[in-house]
């Protein structure tokens, strides 16, 4: 398969994952919720419910006009109109849906000729690469003492009723080396020779995520069982069998845009996560434990003054009620809160306005994620 018809099939395949976590998080997009928006300005409120089912009916559009036709005008209207709606609330700035955009955008700099090489290869190269990258850091996100007692444990216990206590206990001792099976797996897939060894650990690792979160298993975070069956098709396209282009000349990668956007966005960016100067979920850290924090702790005066459904999410504790917040967006939004200040800020406030208390009333504790490199 030519590199040309892999670049369309990449598309469609991306079209596909984006419209069905789209459909499984629907109250993030549009319709009445409790969970506030936030915005990047703050008086800014966005299309009010339900009106706001309109800007859902133009995305799922762009959606099916971008499938529909190869010309670009529909899919630079979607990634335009994707821009507008984290603008409109950053909670949308999800992992899945970051990564679907960027490789959206990429692919605008593809010509749609046959016969320029140079061209369809720096675009498919940049993909490769912004795939690559997430495997690579997804890996370093994991480097963290947290990983294996929380997440790792956590997951595993999806085998409980398979398998024995002490099958479940070698298999906790495995979590310690994913951190660098995954970043190994992202350099490996860099490496041509070393393809064949990449591949099929990729897809068993999604396939195990999709056995521990999916119905079988933890049954959590539906939105994301898409976005790991696309993984699996986005490295066969990239990764499979790749035959080089004959006139190909490896200098023009270095002229492309795409490339240094990628480089950009993938790895000079997520850089500086690490350091917990830009946001870990635009650096791949996925299910890493080492996410930012925040507790919401309520007076007994502010907890009375709560809606019944937001008190669904709170425990009670020596006269003081903290709100869960990752539960609450996970319940109502079937996607987690993206964990940032100004996102938690932005609860906080909202918290406040609808109990009409004050910050004494409704205390914040923000705690800050550990930073794994220090520059």
């Amino acid at each position: 398969m030519r590199l040309t018809q892999r670049l369309q099939l990449i598309k469609l395949t991306v079209l596909v994952g984006l419209l069905a976590s789209i459909l499984l998080s629907l109250n993030l997009w549009a319709g009445a919720r409790y969970f506030p928006k936030s915005t990047f300005i703050h008086d800014y409120f966005g299309v009010p419910a339900p009106y706001d089912y309109l800007q859902l009916a133009l995305l799922l559009i762009l959606i099916i006009a971008s499938f529909l036709t190869q010309k670009k005008l529909p899919t630079l209207l979607l990634v335009l109109f994707s821009l507008y709606l984290c603008f409109d609330d950053q909670n949308r700035l999800q992992p899945w849906f970051f990564n679907y955009v960027l490789i959206l955008f990429i692919l605008l700099f593809y010509k749609h000729r046959v016969d320029e090489p140079n061209n369809y290869t720096t675009v498919f190269i940049s993909l490769q690469i912004l795939v690559a990258l997430v495997y690579v850091f997804s890996g370093i996100q994991k480097m963290n003492p947290e990983f294996v007692p929380d997440t790792f444990v956590w997951l595993v216990g999806s085998f409980d009723g398979v398998l024995s206590p002490r099958q479940i206990q070698l298999m906790t001792k495995f979590g310690h080396i994913v951190p660098y099976f995954e970043l190994s797996v992202g350099i490996l897939l860099l490496i041509k020779p070393l393809r064949f060894i990449a591949l099929p650990l990729v897809i068993l690792m999604h396939v195990f995520i999709l056995i521990m979160l999916g119905p079988t298993g933890k049954d959590y975070n539906s939105v994301v069982w898409p976005w790991n069956i696309i993984m699996i098709a986005l490295v066969l396209l990239l990764f499979a069998d790749i035959k080089p282009e004959r006139f190909f000349d490896i200098s023009f990668l270095f002229k492309g845009i795409s490339f240094y956007i990628v480089i950009t966005l993938m790895l000079i960016f997520p850089v500086f996560s690490l350091k917990n100067q830009y946001d870990s979920y635009l650096s791949s850290s996925l299910y890493s434990s080492n996410l930012n924090d925040c507790q919401l702790i309520l007076s007994n005066k502010a907890y009375d003054k709560l809606p019944f459904y937001i008190k669904h999410f709170t425990t009670t504790d020596d006269n003081h009620h903290v709100i869960d917040i990752k539960r609450w967006a996970i319940d109502e939004l079937n996607v987690p809160c993206v964990p940032e200040y100004r996102i938690f800020k932005t609860v906080h406030w909202y918290v406040i306005k609808i109990t009409e208390t004050d910050s004494k009333e409704v205390e914040f504790n923000f705690i800050e994620r550990e930073k794994l490199i220090d520059f």
